[in-house]
């Protein structure tokens, strides 16, 4: 058929189309949420963490736990207490007094999608009872588990890993024992541990802090930064292994294990936190 005659037999239907059209019922689509957390959802997780990677992980860390110029924020407790509305506005508009920039050219939907992300690296708190004694934990942390080397609690300990000090309150006595026994099995990307080999045969071993299309930062096992150019790097390894330990289930008894679980989870849940084996309460940090 000649495109003329195409063009006038369409322009004859057109107002058929538009008058059935109008006479089908229209489907009624599914409210939009107040709360961008409506349920699982992995593309939005996905959109989030690509946008807090392009935009947060600089200052705060590619896992969300802290970096040189800012804290973390993965386990809050001051970021769990604020509403989605209250975090969709700090990310908009910035903490100017803090030095956190605003980002007002980005698109709702995409801070949204790190408002879900950040949440999503929150997770759940659990109201179990808290088995075991948590005098005894806070000896076997600060001593036999050696958990202090690489983590802090209440201001004290080492910084190569997560501070702890609100650990318990995102996570279920099952998910810290398991983080205790398994440390590898749920290990994101930036929690591996990495070897990197520079050009000059200088090898280092850490955590990926930060990285860009030219360098980057690695904290080593010391706790110690390294800003490396990529330019200067012979080799880089992904171990897929936490630099925790994975043998705490034959280290320490079923009865340590239930009282390391008890000093960490009562900490972590209580206002004021249990006391030391010294008779003193550990400092916790503020709300």
């Amino acid at each position: 058929m000649p495109l003329a005659s195409k063009i006038e037999l369409g322009v004859l239907l057109f107002p058929l189309w538009l008058a059935l059209a109008c006479m089908c019922p229209a489907q009624d689509k599914p409210d939009r949420p107040a709360s961008p957390l409506g349920g699982p959802d992995s593309a939005l997780l996905s959109t989030g963490r690509k946008s807090y990677e392009a935009h947060c992980a600089m200052c705060h860390g590619l896992d969300a736990r802290g970096g040189e110029h800012a804290p973390g924020i993965a386990n809050s407790r001051d970021v769990q207490e604020k509403s989605d509305e209250a975090l969709f506005g700090i990310i908009r508009g910035g903490i100017p007094a803090a030095g956190m920039p605003s980002f007002p050219t980005l698109p709702e939907d995409e801070i949204e999608a790190m408002v879900k992300y950040l949440r999503s690296l929150s997770g759940t708190a659990s109201a179990e009872n808290v088995k075991g004694d948590p005098l005894r934990g806070e000896k076997l942390f600060f001593g036999k588990a050696q958990c202090s080397d690489c983590h802090m609690m209440a201001g004290k300990g080492g910084f190569i890993g997560p501070d702890l000090s609100d650990f318990a309150v995102s996570r279920s006595l099952n998910e810290i024992r398991a983080a205790i026994l398994r440390p590898n099995e749920k290990l994101q990307p930036t929690q591996g541990v990495t070897n990197v080999e520079t050009i000059d045969g200088q090898k280092l071993s850490g955590l990926v802090r930060n990285e860009d299309n030219f360098s980057v930062q690695l904290q080593g096992i010391d706790g110690q930064y390294h800003l490396l150019m990529k330019s200067q790097i012979a080799k880089v390894e992904s171990t897929g292994h936490s630099l925790m330990p994975a043998d705490y289930g034959t280290r320490l008894s079923s009865a340590e294990l239930d009282d390391l679980v008890s000093f960490i989870a009562r900490y972590g849940r209580q206002v004021e936190a249990p006391p030391t084996s010294s008779g003193n309460h550990p400092r916790r940090r503020g709300r």
